[in-house]
């Protein structure tokens, strides 16, 4: 123990992050752009004013009040027109927060947190869609966070700027973050921290960019910089999308063609990466939530470990999935229930969708993980860490199930990983289920997958981007020129297409392409063309 104190001394001489723990405090506004710093305390999140009693009363957390559950809520997308299932999952979330299900006594604390995406599409944004889910939320009865995601600046109609938007989602939520983050104590040593996407109308790319600013980063750093690990916090982290090197499934065709999958996915790599790099530098970042995706919990990569700088430190990247009929990708409708005691913190997965009551209220267990550092150095001293279990059988979903869900990630021994560009044909995409990826001459890392042609982060191995669109790879091999950064799709024979395609990196290195305008720029644009018609009528 002693061996283990001493290292982490080291580290907190060494490490950026690693700063003096101020006084505990339950939340704190954002910091200024350029000197983080604590304004005032906040209450904890948008609790309805009836509801303010769990936390947040300002009292200190005593060590009989260690055991606790925490929901957390994947995108909802509330439809007034069909609550059915939503209203069903919440009835059946607070029956089972009355039950020992957790592990814990039933008197636990309980608490919520939301991953945002909050009204249905149509409706998302607006001023009714907020309050839908006020009310919603409200009725669990427990003091409750929320982070925003993209859809919940999508009021186009109603707003004309998201910093309009945004200021009347915080006035419904109560929301006292100036940038829609959160901190909540709500245990001895355990913090969650959300942050809040902040645009919609104003991203270059992709209006479903999940965008972080500068100044919520630093005030996310803040936070970390006076919870070290090294004290024995616990962070939980929500976002409405996860970092960049979380190793969570994605869709390739989807979130990454549309630079959208990542927290800040289309701005510079620094910017992408730094949220990995803050959870494995801090040591303490125990398990990070989001959604998103509305992917469920059944694949294998569901949840992701991710290993940290200090001595046991790993961080578990976790999927929520949805709870609405009309969201889900896979037909399952899933939640997560984070429940902790004095020793350990475990995340379960609820199943909405299983057709008898006596399935659904049956939590299923995913991961166990040791509240104290200390520990977790033990066990990965002798070479054992957290890892989630398996998902049963009868519930996984296989690649052979769904192909096209499944993101892959560089490995060598893939058959073809090249670590330097030569020249030559790299990838016959006539051969089915074709895998490859090499490094260019410039650094940069591209792959062929499910017949994508895709660009990797090449610090994380992440998927950032796709050269091209699916339908110019039909037809085509990929071909490197001798010079390691020309990239070439060649027809495969007359009857395809009769032109190459040549490919040569940006003036940043960068070989992706963006496929998505800003929808708020079509918004205007359409709202152009019909003007003058309405005039002319």
């Amino acid at each position: 123990g002693h061996h283990v104190a001493r290292a982490y001394l080291l580290l907190s001489l060494l490490s950026p992050l690693s700063v003096g723990a101020t006084r505990l405090s339950l939340s704190a506004r954002g910091p200024s752009l350029h000197v983080p710093r604590v304004q005032k305390e906040m209450r904890n999140g948008p609790f309805s004013r009836k509801l303010r009693k769990k936390i947040g009363s300002g009292a200190e957390v005593r060590a009989e009040d260690e055991c606790w559950n925490c929901v957390v809520l994947g995108d909802l997308h509330l439809d007034e027109s069909d609550m059915g299932s939503h209203h069903k999952a919440r009835e059946e979330i607070k029956q089972l927060l009355k039950t020992e299900a957790f592990g814990t006594p039933p008197s636990s604390k309980s608490h919520l947190v939301s991953l945002g995406d909050l009204g249905a599409y149509g409706s998302a944004g607006t001023t009714q869609s907020f309050e839908l889910a006020r009310e919603y939320l409200d009725g669990f009865g427990i003091g409750y966070n929320l982070v925003t995601g993209n859809h919940d600046l999508e009021g186009m109609d109603e707003f004309k700027t998201d910093r309009e938007n945004f200021k009347v989602f915080k006035e419904i939520f109560e929301v006292e973050g100036e940038n829609g983050q959160f901190s909540t104590q709500i245990a001895p040593n355990v913090l969650l921290v959300g942050l809040s996407t902040e645009r919609f109308r104003d991203n270059k790319w992709s209006s479903h960019e999940v965008y972080i600013s500068g100044k919520q980063l630093d005030w996310f750093q803040d936070v970390l910089n006076r919870h070290p690990s090294e004290d024995g916090w616990n962070i939980i982290v929500f976002s409405h999308a996860p970092p960049m090197g979380s190793g969570l499934r994605v869709l390739n065709s989807v979130h990454v063609r549309n630079t959208c999958a990542w927290l800040n996915h289309a701005q510079i790599p620094s910017s992408r990466r730094a949220f990995h790099r803050l959870a494995r530098q801090h040591g303490g970042v125990v398990a990070w939530f989001s959604g998103h995706f509305h992917l469920s919990h059944d694949y294998d990569d569901s949840i992701s470990m991710q290993r940290g700088l200090h001595p046991g430190s790993t961080t578990a990247f976790v999927q929520v999935g949805v709870i609405g009929d009309k969201s889900t990708r896979d037909g399952r409708r899933q939640s997560r229930v984070l429940s902790c005691d004095s020793d350990m913190l475990r995340i379960f997965t609820l199943n909405h969708h299983h057709q008898t009551e006596s399935e659904r209220r049956k939590p299923r267990l995913d991961l166990e993980i040791p509240l104290s550092m200390a520990k977790r150095a033990r066990l990965a001293a002798m070479g054992s860490l957290p890892s989630p279990l398996p998902v049963p059988e009868t519930e996984r979903i296989s690649e052979e199930d769904n192909v096209w869900f499944w993101a892959k990630t560089p490995q060598q021994d893939d058959g073809c990983y090249l670590p330097e560009a030569v020249g030559g044909s790299m990838v016959d995409q006539g051969v089915e289920g074709a895998i490859c990826w090499w490094h260019m001459a410039n650094g940069a890392v591209l792959g062929v997958h499910d017949g994508l042609l895709v660009e990797y982060d090449s610090e994380t191995h992440a998927p950032v981007g796709l050269l091209v669109d699916k339908e110019d790879m039909i037809g085509r091999h990929v071909h490197i020129d001798p010079d390691g950064e020309t990239v070439r799709l060649i027809p495969l024979n007359t009857e395809g297409p009769e032109e190459s395609i040549e490919l040569r990196p940006e003036k940043d290195g960068s070989y992706f392409q963006q496929f998505q305008e800003n929808k708020w720029k079509r918004h205007l644009k359409k709202k152009a063309q019909i003007a003058p018609q309405e005039v002319s009528s």
